[in-house]
């Protein structure tokens, strides 16, 4: 019975140290292979990766990549509440724009502007004039 313990318990503290890492990968191992670095940065949360991600996508006609990506691109960064502090009641959705005013550095006019187009022509998704209302908001507040 102490071994199955022993077992378990080593088994276990094996996966649970194997988790201990700072889930951050070093980019710049990566600088050689430019898509690799590019979808590395993009996954760090580089706006500029993330819009060249999302306009790579635009151009193969892949829209429902290309909108997440340039989307993560467009929104502004550093909240000044922190997301565990006092969450807003009521939905998310309609209270977005009002969050995303308040944010401290403003997120990719590239991408801004490309979402604007997108939900104003209805490219990949339906036409949605509150959508491209929104980003265009967000340009101006710059």
């Amino acid at each position: 019975m102490k071994k199955i313990v022993w077992i378990i318990s080593i088994l276990f503290g094996s996966f649970y140290l194997a988790s201990c890492g700072t889930m951050h990968t070093d980019c710049t191992t990566l600088i050689n292979d430019r898509d690799a670095y590019r979808q590395c940065t993009a996954n760090q949360g580089n706006a500029v990766s993330q819009f060249e991600l999302g306009v790579a996508a635009f151009d193969r006609e892949d829209y429902k990549t290309a909108i997440s990506w340039l989307k993560r691109a467009a929104k502004p960064r550093l909240t000044k509440r922190e997301a565990y502090i006092d969450q807003p009641t009521g939905s998310r959705r309609d209270l977005a724009y009002e969050e995303d005013k308040n944010m401290g550095t403003p997120g990719h006019q590239g991408a801004q502007r490309l979402l604007v187009r997108i939900y104003e022509e209805g490219i990949g998704v339906p036409v949605n004039h509150k959508e491209a209302e929104r980003y265009r908001q967000m340009i101006q507040a710059q």
